[in-house]
């Protein structure tokens, strides 16, 4: 009976290691999507006049999820952060939660790497696994995470410091918190301009340091980083990472 338990957790190990191929992990958020926001239609906005979230959030990161970008449902992006994240020795059923996740992807990939307790908030949700709410004012209970997970949402934020002040106060002390955002040189109106509505990110940071200084006095140990280059073409995008543990 022991043997048949470690096979089946061995076989249960292997199966969740496949979503963290890209090709696979599509597939299973496409079909989640399809059943849960188009049939079952749980999709949901959360409804706020709060002048902390930046302007067109919602519909920049809804456009995201159509048709023609079904591709973006594996949250490919993700893995620039989980990789060196799943690095770090920890304990899998560290609680993490994925802050502005937009689908399911980012969480199936945490999956993959054999994590098991997972959640995820944002402004939009359609599933079950994803919390609804304003970043800038969660719902959790002081210290309740070892890793909070912000990948490229700072920029939707017109208040990033107190987005920052409100993942400090559900991570625990000693836990981590892992940002993610773009650098590029296009100009605000010419990105608008493209995307035909004025986007979010009113003030762009320029490097990690610029990411570090909205935590303050809470960054401890740096476990990662990876930095915009001295030099770079005029039409250039890069996504600036890091990874930090907080002291309180």
């Amino acid at each position: 009976m022991k043997k048949l338990r470690e096979f089946l957790f061995q076989l249960r190990e292997f199966v969740y290691q496949l979503l963290l191929v890209d090709l696979i992990r599509l597939i299973i958020a496409s079909i989640r999507y399809f059943v849960l926001a188009t049939v079952l239609r749980r999709f949901k906005v959360f409804e706020s006049e709060s002048k902390d979230i930046g302007i067109n959030t919602v519909h920049h990161n809804h456009n995201a999820l159509s048709l023609d970008r079904i591709w973006n449902l594996a949250v490919n992006r993700s893995k620039l952060l989980i990789n060196p994240l799943a690095a770090i020795r920890m304990s899998k059923r560290t609680p993490i939660l994925c802050i502005g996740p937009r689908a399911e992807g980012e969480l199936l990939y945490l999956k993959g790497f054999g994590f098991k307790d997972i959640r995820g908030y944002d402004l939009m949700s359609y599933s079950p696994w994803v919390d609804l709410g304003d970043m800038h004012n969660m719902p959790y209970k002081d210290d309740s995470f070892g890793v909070i997970i912000m990948g490229w949402v700072i920029a939707y934020s017109d208040s990033r410091k107190k987005a920052a002040a409100e993942a400090v106060r559900v991570v625990k002390n000693g836990g981590r918190i892992a940002v993610g955002v773009e650098f590029y040189t296009e100009k605000k109106e010419d990105l608008d301009k493209r995307l035909g509505y004025e986007f979010c990110n009113k003030e762009q940071m320029m490097c990690v340091q610029d990411i570090l200084d909205l935590f303050g006095r809470h960054v401890d140990r740096i476990e990662f980083t990876q930095d915009v280059p001295d030099e770079y073409p005029e039409d250039y995008k890069f996504n600036m990472l890091v990874i930090f543990t907080v002291k309180k």
